[in-house]
């Protein structure tokens, strides 16, 4: 339905349509560097997003959680970013998954955009 708000359980882990259409966009090769500096960044903002929520910082926390959801959903990584946006709607009860997501996230990457 629209408007609906989909769990982030039900989400694949990547979408292919999204790798694809980079691929196609910028060529495999560069799309293969690219995935190096997506993964870094990903890692940064999942960081600075739990650091914040245990320090308390529900603000910053939510902020970090907002750049994290566009990151992941702008290279195909539809679970980590649907998830990220449960956090950034303050939805905090599956915040402890965050790290395991972003590491089956990075594995489906690392492995994307490959013939």
């Amino acid at each position: 339905m629209a408007g609906q708000i989909q769990d982030w359980r039900q989400q694949t882990v990547i979408d292919t349509a999204t790798i694809d259409a980079l691929v196609a966009a910028v060529g495999p090769e560069v799309f293969d560097q690219l995935k190096a500096q997506f993964a870094a960044d990903l890692r940064s903002l999942t960081a600075a997003c739990h650091e914040a929520g245990c320090a308390g910082n529900q603000a910053l926390a939510r902020e970090k959680a907002h750049a994290l959801r566009g990151a992941a959903l702008n290279i195909g990584l539809s679970r980590l970013g649907h998830l990220a946006g449960a956090l950034e709607r303050g939805e905090t009860a599956d915040a402890a998954e965050l790290q395991p997501v972003l590491d089956g996230a990075l594995s489906a990457l690392l492995v994307a955009g490959k013939p």
